[in-house]
Parts: structure tokens; C-alpha cells; sequence
């Protein structure tokens, strides 16, 4: 089996399971430098680490080597960028962000599959709904009307919030109650919504 197809196979049991990669450097030991430098230079872990790896989503080895090859177009793979979404008191946005990983969108997102992104959820603010280490998977078409768990860009900080219309204002409430909601006129020039949250994958809590 070539690297390539190893590492598709990965991706996709992980996005499956609804685990990332830092879920998975815990469970095997594998330092998440190294595990990224696999992924993006295309090279095999040996023998013993790729044991654990397989061996870490509750499969065989003989389990794994007929799973599905996912080289076919039907696999979409987004980016997961460097910048991260706070759940918190804000996140610092960039000029621009690097691409630090890939995962597989799930099937019933392939509609949005040019318009899809993930970042790393920061803080603890959207707990018990997210977590930090999460992933989130978010559309870049704004607010779409309905209320939801949207990505936004609030006084030039990167935040993940549940936004509520409520007449002339929005009302941006974390889901955590140790943190005060947040209002905004609907037309502040401090306040854009880059996309609503669309899935999540959790990071496994120990």
C-alpha cells in the first residue's frame, strides 16, 4: 500500500469517526509534527506506528486493507486552516492563514463542497456544544437568514457564536454561561458573518 492511499484511508476512518488528528497522536503516541510531515510528504509510518494507528479505530489490519482505497472523486477533501475560531474572548484574524491539514467532508455537505472550510475551535465558551481542539466545518455565505452557530469576524477578532436576529440588532450568545451575550447592530461595520457552522468534529475528551 503506497503512502497516499494509507493516509486517504486515515483521513476518512477519522471524519467517519468524528476524531482528528491530535485524537489520534493521543491515542498512539505519535507527535503531531511528525504526523502532519507523514500526511504531507507522503511517507509510511513503520511498522509499528502504523499498527497503532490502525489499531486506535477499533480495526485489523485486514479490516483496514479493505477499506475503501477513497482515491475516487467522491471523496471531497477541504482544507483546515491555521487560523482558529475562538470560543473564548477572540482569536487574532490574520492577513492570511496556512492550510495545516485536510478532511473529508461528509457526504450530505458535498452541495456546499466549493464553499466549505475548517479551522481549530479555541476556548471554552461554546461548551457543552463545542470544545476547544475541536474542528468546525463552516460555508463562507454569511448569515443565511436562520439562527445557528455561525463563524463570524466581530471587531476584528475570529469568533465561533450562536447569533439570534432580534429586531434591529444580533444577538452573538456563547453557549457556556460563565460568558455575558453580546449585542451588535445588524449593520455594524465591526461585525460580519464569514459562514454558518455546518459540522463538527470532536475532539475525544480523556
Amino acid at each position: 500500500m503506497n503512502a497516499e492511499i494509507f493516509w486517504n484511508k486515515v483521513k476518512a476512518i477519522l471524519s467517519e469517526q468524528g476524531k482528528n488528528q491530535e485524537w489520534l497522536c493521543e491515542e498512539t503516541g505519535i507527535v503531531i509534527g511528525t504526523l502532519r510531515n507523514w500526511i504531507y510528504y507522503k511517507r509510511l509510518p513503520n511498522i509499528d506506528d502504523g499498527t497503532r494507528i490502525i489499531e486506535s479505530f477499533g480495526m485489523t489490519l485486514e479490516q483496514f486493507k479493505v477499506y475503501p482505497d477513497h482515491l475516487t472523486e467522491d471523496v471531497i477533501n477541504i482544507p483546515v486552516y491555521e487560523q482558529a475560531f475562538s470560543a473564548g474572548r477572540g482569536q487574532e484574524l490574520p492577513d492570511s492563514a496556512d492550510i495545516i491539514d485536510y478532511v473529508a467532508l461528509p457526504s450530505h455537505l458535498r452541495k456546499y463542497r466549493e464553499n466549505m472550510c475548517a479551522s481549530y475551535v479555541r476556548g471554552d465558551s461554546m461548551e457543552p456544544t463545542l470544545f476547544d481542539n475541536d474542528i468546525i466545518l463552516y460555508d463562507n455565505f454569511g448569515y443565511d437568514g436562520t439562527d445557528g452557530i455561525y463563524a463570524i469576524n466581530y471587531r476584528g477578532a475570529a469568533f465561533v457564536k450562536r447569533l439570534q436576529r432580534d429586531k434591529d440588532c444580533v444577538r452573538i450568545i456563547s453557549d457556556n454561561s460563565k460568558y455575558k451575550e453580546m449585542l451588535e447592530a445588524g449593520e455594524s461595520q465591526d461585525f460580519r458573518v464569514i459562514g454558518k457552522v455546518r459540522y463538527v468534529m470532536h475532539k475525544v475528551q480523556g
